[in-house]
């Protein structure tokens, strides 16, 4: 008789997670905001999306009677998941699933917060996945990606969650999405994840593959930039820019609607300062930075993470243009190493003249309360041949 035991799913602290050096290796360049450096800015609790709660979930291989249970054993993570409960205390649709859906004719959007909060969030708020072992063989994907998806509903209800959900899940992920409607889950439309391959020779390269009318675009805001007497840089994000980097970020969110503080954005930023490899795009006129962008850096992809405009100083400009695509994109066709580009969700005409590819994503979400079900229900559903 086999002395093996089976898999078993341990719950851990972030803090916990993120010293694990298994944990480490189930995170690829796609996965930031699952990744130890992640992790330790979730653990600021900075920012305007702070969860009520949050923990990981880990797969571990079976192991015999005489080993060692220590999870710190580089072969005994075999698949992972991050959780994170959110209420009405954030109020960024970025991470609020019932801002993610439409209502139906017969719910308004107070009612479909009201049964759907909090909800647990499982994946993170991009890329949202299972994160699997490398070189685990593909036969035993499937256990591993049931039981912590079992698992995370299980912690759903403890957390007493009526609704659980992964928010982007790859529509090129069938073996995922096959075992979320095994496990109840309904999938409903979500946006286009948009990636930006770098791999050209440089940036002259980059603009020859560009249509003739979008060439002569670029050069004329580059042109508006020169004849303004604009200053651009890149340079880390750090102490010394940090806050005026958030007020910038302030300005933008404060134009879109966004309840979040210039002290919030401050300290998150902080933390993501001190925890990650960030760095920002700038534009200046007559030493006032007007634009920003801010990008990470992970392994071979480098992510857009925010941007922020002084929509004063900078008044009449193809801010955003420049600063958001022409010198990130130039940086990154020159940088040694780098592959790929994240733009993220929305803006999708914009990012596909500049030669983004819209990655196609699905919203996963069950119920676990009867008000819950009948609130997806009236919800428009996504389409199942996505």
């Amino acid at each position: 008789m086999s002395d093996a035991r089976e898999p078993e799913v341990r719950a851990l602290s972030l803090a916990e997670a993120g010293k694990l050096t298994p944990w480490a290796a189930l995170c690829g360049s796609a996965d930031l905001f699952c990744s130890p450096r992640w992790l330790a800015v979730e653990q600021a609790a900075a920012g305007p999306w702070v969860p009520t709660a949050a923990q990981c979930l880990a797969v571990a291989a079976p192991a015999s009677e005489s080993a060692s249970p220590s999870a710190a054993d580089d072969e005994r993570l075999l698949a992972g998941i991050t959780l994170q409960r959110f209420d009405r205390s954030v109020d960024d649709d970025t991470v609020r699933l019932d801002k993610m859906l439409v209502p139906g004719a017969a719910t308004s959007a107070r009612e479909l917060a009201a049964v759907l909060l909090p909800s647990l969030m499982c994946g993170g708020w991009f890329n949202s996945r299972v994160l699997i072992a490398p070189g685990l063989p593909e036969p035993e994907r499937p256990s591993a990606r049931r039981s912590l998806i079992s698992a995370a509903i299980s912690t759903a209800r403890s957390w007493d969650c009526p609704a659980v959900f992964l928010p982007y899940v790859d529509a090129a992920d069938r073996g995922l999405r096959s075992d979320l409607r095994a496990a109840g889950f309904t999938e409903f439309p979500a946006p286009a994840r948009h990636v930006f391959d770098c791999d050209h020779p440089g940036h002259a390269a980059y603009v020859e593959t560009l249509p003739s009318r979008r060439k002569v675009r670029l050069r004329k805001e580059l042109r508006q930039f020169a004849q303004a007497g604009v200053v651009t840089a890149h340079s880390p994000l750090d102490g010394s820019n940090v806050e005026r980097i958030a007020a910038l970020a302030h300005s933008l969110e404060q134009k879109y609607g966004q309840v979040s503080s210039q002290e919030q954005l401050t300290e998150w930023f902080t933390a993501i300062a001190v925890n990650t490899d960030a760095s920002v795009f700038t534009a200046a006129l007559d030493g006032r930075l007007f634009a920003m962008s801010m990008w990470l850096r992970h392994e071979e992809r480098l992510y857009g993470f925010h941007a922020g405009f002084d929509y004063e100083v900078g008044a009449g400009l193809p801010m955003y243009a420049v600063v958001g695509y022409h010198l990130p994109i130039a940086y990154a066709c020159a940088e040694p190493g780098l592959r790929t580009m994240e733009y993220g969700i929305s803006a999708d005409e914009a990012k596909l003249l500049r030669g983004t590819e819209a990655m196609p994503q699905v919203l996963a979400v069950k119920a676990l309360t009867g008000p819950a079900e009948r609130a997806l229900a009236a919800c428009a559903p996504a389409d199942p041949d996505r």
